[in-house]
């Protein structure tokens, strides 16, 4: 097969190959800009909160984005703390929140940080149909952020509350938000969105919570600032989420390429080989790997299937059956057909010569005149 053959069969796949890496790269890197407009301040898509940091800005409060946990430690007491992804906190950063003396808000915290930095506040399972049936009751707390929002449409977690903590919009003994001392938990980070800014009293209750002070230090926490985090979670999500595109990709071109070849075709041989020189090619490679059991197996094989065919049995008869009828040939056959392999050249050789004799000896006399008279 010719270069340009070979280039030519090879041009599909690396197109297909080439457009698959492009396509994963492309959605890789939409991936990781999508996920980081998740309550980003200055994320301007549905999940992000640029809106809500240009209300504050407009309201004359300073918002200062940080991601690392010395820069929350010296925030001070005009200051609110707004944390927006607890789940990322290792121990460094939960202290550094702990510490910083500020007004504290959590958006969805995990238990860990719930335990750390709001005591008598637990995360529970929510009652069937809670807070998914529309409008949530009256604030029933003496938040003022809550009491300004009025009612809400939450849809996040609810929390369990151990006085003195205190739980707003209680249901069924939970409450999608919670005040344990400076800190505020909110089960859920649609109010702060972009797309959910304008409902409800959304706009009310965020905008309250974090224009109590002058400055809101909007602490956005970035995978492994306190050195907790694994090399995965530093990897964007969105490269994750391309690399896996592309390996079920290649899968799925792997399986249409298999599928496309079909069945073995036998193909015509550009020479046609004489049977001779191929048994005496064979055997010289066996004599060169000293396959004396292999070359006897064979041997054996083809005498099995003689005398089986002379005498109208299936090639896998036992040995009695094919032996001649004499009893000592009979024994001699069985030795013949089943023995040990050779131990040299010289006892493949007698056993070659021994299987022709019995060949011979178990042979009707018509049939021995025909394979005699046979060219």
């Amino acid at each position: 097969m010719t270069l340009r053959v070979r280039a030519r069969r090879a041009r599909g796949p690396l197109v297909v190959g080439a457009l698959v890496l492009l396509a994963a790269v492309v959605l890789a890197i939409a991936g990781a800009r999508a996920g980081q407009g998740l309550l980003e301040p200055d994320g301007v898509d549905a999940a992000g909160s640029g809106a809500l940091v240009a209300v504050l800005r407009e309201q004359g409060i300073r918002v200062d984005a940080v991601t690392r946990p010395e820069d929350v430690v010296a925030a001070g007491p005009d200051t609110t703390v707004l944390v927006a992804l607890p789940s990322r906190l290792g121990t460094t950063g939960r202290i550094a929140v702990a510490h910083s003396g500020s007004d504290v808000v959590l958006v969805a915290p995990d238990a860990a940080t719930l335990e750390a930095l709001a005591p008598g506040v637990r995360g529970t399972q929510s009652p069937p149909d809670l807070l998914t049936t529309g409008v949530v009751p009256a604030p029933a707390c003496p938040l003022p952020a809550a009491l300004a929002a009025g009612p809400l449409t939450l849809d996040g977690a609810v929390y369990a509350v151990t006085p003195p903590a205190v739980g707003c919009y209680p249901a069924a003994g939970v409450a999608p938000v919670a005040v344990s001392g400076r800190t505020v938990v909110v089960g859920s980070a649609t109010p702060f969105t972009n797309e959910a800014l304008d409902r409800a009293g959304n706009a009310a209750l965020t905008t309250t919570l974090l224009g109590a002070h002058p400055r809101v230090l909007w602490y956005l926490p970035a995978p492994g600032a306190d050195g907790e985090a694994s090399l995965v979670d530093l990897v964007p999500r969105g490269w994750l989420w391309g690399t896996v595109m592309l390996l079920v990709a290649g899968g799925a071109a792997a399986l249409w390429r298999g599928r496309r070849l079909g069945p073995v075709v036998a193909e015509r041989l550009p020479v046609r080989v004489p049977a001779a020189e191929t048994t005496r090619g064979r055997a010289a490679l066996y004599r060169r790997l000293g396959a004396r059991g292999r070359a006897a197996a064979i041997l054996r094989a083809d005498a099995r299937r003689r005398l089986a065919a002379r005498r109208g049995l299936p090639p896998d008869a036992p040995t009695e059956a094919l032996a001649p009828a004499p009893e000592t040939l009979r024994a001699a056959a069985k030795d013949l057909l089943d023995g040990p392999d050779p131990a040299d050249d010289a006892a493949l050789a007698r056993l070659a010569d021994e299987l022709d004799d019995l060949l011979g000896d178990a042979a009707p006399r018509s049939s021995t005149r025909q394979e005699r008279s046979a060219p």
